[in-house]
């Protein structure tokens, strides 16, 4: 009997984060005899999707390129369309790096789903990645630190946050939030900071954390 694939889009590619640096996790992430992959640079492919996806994964920056004046690309009608797909179907989405900068506080996506905001990084710097709860994502995952140099995100939790940090960020820029988790509906949510260069973004330990994510948030 064919197991059925799941689907996922699989959304990335800005002015800091080009889409061949992050592709090779493409393949790595989403086997194809498991999986349906739309990767795309385009936010508009999530209307043109033959059936809901299982699963968003998003390291695109929400200002495509904020090296001139340009509005957030996750408008009102892509926004109702992300949250009505986590809250009714149950689709997982995992925000990723560049993914959770730049949305107000008070942007629904921020409020119902990231549950943070993103407030700056230093330097490119030495991170590691250091578990703090007991999770099904963190399953076989020890603390690790990055083998190249990293962007430290700075992030600020909601007041009102119902989110789990399961894990953190550490360099000698302090500890943040590194990875937490949040339910929308029926559908799971995670959220994950580094990983700026492909060397980060595929060295076993982060993979791991990412495929365990992926498989979590769809269920």
């Amino acid at each position: 009997m064919t197991r059925n694939k799941k689907t996922v889009l699989f959304l990335t590619g800005d002015y800091w984060h080009h889409a061949d640096t992050i592709e090779p996790l493409k393949e790595l992430m989403f086997p194809e005899d498991h999986w349906q992959v739309v990767f795309t640079e385009d936010p508009q492919d999530l209307f043109k999707m033959d059936a809901e996806p299982d699963l968003i994964v998003s390291f695109k920056d929400p200002v495509e390129n904020d090296q001139i004046p340009t509005p957030v690309w996750c408008d009102e009608a892509w926004t109702e369309r992300v949250l009505t797909l986590a809250k009714e179907h149950g689709t997982g989405v995992l925000f990723a790096h560049a993914a959770v900068t730049d949305l107000e506080p008070d942007h629904p996506i921020v409020r119902e789903m990231i549950q943070a905001v993103f407030t700056g990084h230093p330097q490119q710097c030495p991170v590691s990645f250091r578990p703090v709860k007991d999770h099904p994502i963190l399953s076989g995952v020890s603390a690790f630190t990055f083998r190249e140099n990293d962007e430290h995100y700075m992030m600020s939790m909601l007041k009102d946050s119902e989110a789990e940090i399961i894990a953190q960020t550490e360099s000698v820029n302090g500890i943040q939030p590194g990875m937490w988790v949040n339910q929308c509906g029926r559908g799971r949510i995670c959220c994950i900071t580094p990983g700026h260069t492909t060397g980060n973004l595929t060295c076993d330990a982060y993979l791991q954390v990412l495929k365990n994510a992926s498989a979590w948030c769809c269920r």
